[in-house]
Parts: structure tokens; sequence; C-alpha cells
């Protein structure tokens, strides 16, 4: 069962038709891995790079409740193409198709596509086919510039959990890596957000139990794809994005949409 027509996502198929322009622009397309539907499609799962050692990554579709960085990423499109003319840029905009397609947050096997636990000492194999081979691909044969700067797009259905009461309305974000919370970049995405539509919660508790401190949580150790990319790969900042739910359809996925494509601009921005 899909919600495609509940929120109004476009289907796989566009985004990937979106992500495609990006080869038609020279990047170059690399395929990580494949999830199969119940129809007997193949949704690929690819990353997108303008040339070698990236000095920035986006990343977006890890969870498939939470479209709006995947969306975003499909109608940034034109911008990643004027950025990586600039500037080596690597792109992961759906890691979840299948979890997209069904409005489910993790892969068809239950588990996180980004688990990054077993790459951290913490879990005795991967978590899933997906995770293997994402996992893989940016540990093993990406190409990333010493300290490139990371944005993975989420979103926080804390409908998901119904005891749990989040006061505010907005968003909030992880900065992990050396120097993280300080760096430019971060400043520059924490100032867009304190001002966009979605504005940053600046203190509480997220579900998770984490301390907010002027909206931002540093350093998290959640076992996480980002987590990885500053601890193995020495990216800094490593910026987690989140924009509450408090249903599926609040915010509007329009509204979470035009958030982060401002936020693109603001992460990009020199």
């Amino acid at each position: 069962m899909t919600t495609l027509a509940v929120d109004g996502r476009p289907d796989v198929a566009e985004l990937h038709g979106a992500y495609d322009r990006l080869v038609q622009a020279g990047w170059e397309r690399i395929p990580l891995a494949a999830q199969a539907t119940e129809a007997g499609t193949v949704f690929p799962i690819c990353a997108y790079a303008s040339g070698p050692r990236a000095e920035r990554v986006v990343i977006g579709g890890i969870h498939g409740r939470e479209p709006a960085g995947a969306i975003a990423l499909a109608r940034f499109v034109d911008r990643l193409i004027e950025q990586g003319a600039s500037r080596p840029v690597l792109a992961l905009p759906l890691l979840n198709p299948w979890g997209y397609h069904h409005h489910q947050r993790y892969a068809p096997s239950g588990q996180s596509v980004s688990d990054s636990d077993f790459w951290l000492g913490r879990s005795p194999e991967p978590a899933c086919p997906e995770a293997e081979a994402i996992i893989t691909y940016l540990l093993h044969r990406a190409s990333l510039a010493p300290q490139a700067a990371v944005l993975d797009l989420h979103e926080d259905p804390i409908y998901e959990a119904p005891g749990y009461r989040f006061e505010g309305h907005g968003s909030y974000l992880y900065a992990t890596g050396l120097g993280a919370a300080r760096h430019p970049i971060t400043r520059r995405v924490a100032g867009y957000l304190r001002g966009c539509a979605l504005p940053l919660v600046l203190d509480g508790l997220t579900r998770f139990g984490e301390t907010l401190d002027q909206g931002m949580i540093v350093d998290s150790e959640d076992g996480s794809i980002d987590e990885l990319l500053a601890k193995k790969l020495g990216c800094t900042p490593v910026i987690t994005t989140e924009l509450v739910l408090k249903t599926e359809l609040d915010p509007p996925l329009a509204d979470r949409v035009g958030a982060y494509l401002g936020l693109l601009d603001a992460f990009f921005g020199d």
C-alpha cells in the first residue's frame, strides 16, 4: 500500500527522472543497490558525482516516511548542476525508494538502509543489504575531500510515538564532526532555520531523549550514516536536519519541501 495520493508526493520514477538530469549534465551515476517491489518493479539506489574529491555531500530519502528531502533534491537539480560546475559534489538523493513508495520508514527487511553500527564496531553484521552496499561505497569507493561538508535531510514524524509530546513547531538539527557546531556552514544553516517558516525549536527533548541546545544536538552517537561520515571519513560539518511532523500532513508537504529548498541554498552558499 502507498500513500502517494494522500500527501501528493511524486512517484519514484519522477524523482529518478529529475536526478537523471545530473547525468545529462555530465555527472557520474553510481549504482549502489536495488530494491524489488511486490509488483516486480526494481527501484535502483544510486549516487551521483560531479567529480572526484567531493567538497559537499547531500543525502535524502533514508526514511520513507520522510519524503521532503528527496523531493527537494529533485527540485534543486538545476542548482546542483550549477554547484557541481564550480566544486565537486556528491549526491545520494533517494537511498530508500522502496520505503518512499510504501511510506515505510525502513527497508523491506525492517532495518535502516543507513545503519552504520557494524562499521562503528557496535554490531556483528550489517543491518541489511542496502546498508552494506551504501556504506561500503562511501568507505571504499567514494571520493571525498578532507573535511567534506555533509547535509542529510530528514523529518521527525513524532506521531510515530503516541505518548510523546514535543513542545514546538518547526525544526531542529544535529551537528557532528570536528568543530561542527561552530563551523560557518552550520552557523549559516542554523541561521536560515531560525528565520524560515519551520523555525528551529531552541530547547526541549527529542523523542529519542536528546536535549536541544539552541536547536542543536552536537556529536550524537546514534549509529547513523552521519556519525560514520564524521568518525570514519573525517567529514565536518555533518549536518542532519529534522522537520517536525505532527501528523503525516502537518506541516503540509509543500511547506516542508519549500523549507528544504531554502536550506539547500544556505548549505551551498559562500
